[in-house]
């Protein structure tokens, strides 16, 4: 495995926290940053980096006390459509309990729809007043976004042609630190959604029917709460990892049979899941913060069952390496990509509440 890690060098940029691949063969990510840089483009290859930070409407700025800016990101929220533009939806980086958020001062997380083709980006709205967006997905023909709120767990479906909310209710879910419901959702091919919700059960979504479910599947893992990262898979299983535990699973469709397949990191996180010719591929580990070990690749053959730790996701270069990989995406060439979340932390004083500073805005280009 050769790994090569990119400094995404935008105004502000902490974190690398979303990613997807362009039918264009780009690569296209979410920061936690400043407020008009949260979304790049990456050309393989050749390493450029282009800032399309203004190609989007953000929420509203939110000041600290003392009057820093409080960063803003696409959280787990951006896919690409079968006719290559780029969805996603916005948020701020701020914990519930911080003391510098007034409800009526952040309009909420806004839905936006970036064409590559015309190097335009087009804002669909703000789908739940005041609560910003921390994760997507998108219906099989890419005409409905599906996504979830922090801090209240809304659950929202909107048309991205009219802009129209179809779907809106809440799934019961703590709040605390940075959401603990599902931490992603997925949609399979035939128009389910599934995440986490309550104290670690899943709940699915029938767009067909607009129905929203909480069902009585325990998510595996003895203290697991929330879901880390979810796949719709190409034999048509969903697969996902579990934050606590960090417990790899699938779910079938329709039977909802949920089947424990391992556990990659002997502890907390389980972030990323991505899948190239059939094999599964994760990153896995806390860093320091979980007390387990850094970021490390895997795959899994869902086949035969067959695991293999493939190694620690670090640039020999340049000593850069991974503590807490926070989003995966496979390019066109199979090469796969990720971004990093909260390497480090920064907590000036006990003003600054629960605002988690990330301070590793890298994209690690890993070739296996």
């Amino acid at each position: 495995m050769r790994v090569k890690a990119y400094e995404m060098e935008l105004p502000g940029a902490l974190e690398v926290v979303s990613l997807t691949a362009g039918t264009n063969g780009l690569i296209y990510g979410g920061t936690t940053g400043g407020r008009e840089h949260l979304l790049f483009e990456y050309t393989p290859g050749t390493g450029a980096v282009r800032d399309l930070g203004s190609k989007i409407v953000p929420s509203n700025q939110l000041y600290a006390r003392n009057g820093d800016p409080i960063s803003q990101k696409i959280h787990h929220a951006l896919d690409t459509l079968a006719d290559g533009r780029i969805v996603g939806g916005t948020g701020q980086n701020v914990g519930f309990g911080s003391r510098h958020r007034k409800i009526t001062e952040d309009d909420g997380g806004h839905v936006f729809i970036y064409d590559p083709a015309t190097d335009t980006g087009r804002d669909v709205g703000v789908p739940v007043p005041h609560m910003w967006i921390i994760a997507t997905t998108v219906s099989p023909d890419g005409s409905t976004l599906f996504g979830m709120t922090y801090f209240h767990n809304d659950f929202f479906a909107v048309d991205l042609q009219s802009g129209e909310v179809v779907f809106a209710d809440q799934v019961h879910a703590g709040v605390w630190g940075d959401s603990a419901c599902s931490h992603t959702i997925v949609c399979d091919r035939d128009g389910i959604v599934y995440g986490s919700c309550s104290e670690g059960y899943l709940f699915t979504y029938d767009s067909a029917a607009k129905k929203l479910t909480e069902t009585d599947v325990k998510l595996p893992g003895e203290g697991s709460y929330r879901i880390d990262a979810l796949l719709a898979a190409s034999d048509g299983m969903i697969y996902g990892g579990m934050w606590e535990t960090g417990i790899l699973f699938s779910i079938e469709p329709g039977s909802l049979a949920v089947k424990e397949l391992g556990q990659p990191n002997d502890g907390p996180r389980l972030p990323a899941l991505v899948e190239r010719d059939g094999l599964l591929y994760g990153a896995a580990g806390g860093g320091s913060q979980y007390g387990t070990c850094g970021a490390f690749l895997f795959e899994y053959d869902p086949r035969s069952g067959a695991y293999r730790k493939i190694g620690p996701i670090v640039d020999e270069q340049s000593g850069v390496e991974a503590a807490r990989v926070h989003a995966m995406t496979v390019g066109t060439d199979g090469t796969l990509y990720a971004g990093e979340t909260g390497a480090t932390h920064s907590r000036v004083s006990s003003d600054d509440g629960d605002i988690e500073a990330g301070m590793h805005p890298y994209l690690y280009v890993i070739e296996t």
